[in-house]
């Protein structure tokens, strides 16, 4: 219905950009950047370092998960088993399950909810800013035609749990 139903240009052109906002290449790249601005106090960005360790072993136990569970089900994607899919972007990952960028943008972005209050001073705007983002990239993988909703939201949920384990783990 989602991909379907719902369609319009409007829709047509900003979904496949922001799916790409989920993707592990873009999350990596911002984690790894990141990671070595705060480590080296360049832009005065020394205080974010812990944060910055807490967002690359979240994002890393996460793509650990998703690729075991993607291997262990190899479920295919909408497109490959349903007829009339919209296919509004592309991939090299025949396997739909669960969603790889909604499980990193939900990872990636519950450590920030669950750090917000420490790290910054409108946390609540963070907060509200970081859901608007992960329900916008899970969204675009089921409009774009790449998965189901219980890809995202098992993506989701993976994500959730990384996030909590990450700063478990690390206590920063």
């Amino acid at each position: 219905m989602i991909n379907t139903k719902m369609t319009n240009p409007f829709f047509d052109f900003i979904m496949p950009k922001a799916t790409h906002l989920g993707s592990i290449t873009v999350i990596a790249a911002i984690c790894v950047i990141f990671l070595i601005l705060t480590r080296k106090n360049i832009f005065n960005l020394g205080k974010y370092y812990g944060l910055s360790k807490l967002l690359v072993l979240s994002v890393l136990l996460m793509f650990i998960v998703t690729s075991v569970i993607k291997l262990a089900f190899s479920m295919p994607r909408p497109y490959m088993v349903l007829d009339g899919v919209n296919i509004l972007t592309e991939t090299v990952d025949p396997n739909s399950f669960p969603s790889g960028h909604t499980a990193t943008a939900t990872s990636f972005m519950t450590v920030i909810v669950i750090k917000a209050k420490e790290y910054f001073k409108r946390y609540k705007l963070v907060i509200c800013l970081a859901v608007l983002y992960v329900i916008l990239v899970g969204f675009s993988r089921i409009y774009t035609g790449m998965h189901f909703p219980t890809d995202v939201l098992t993506g989701a949920i993976i994500g959730i749990v990384c996030g909590i384990v990450a700063t478990k783990i690390l206590k920063v």
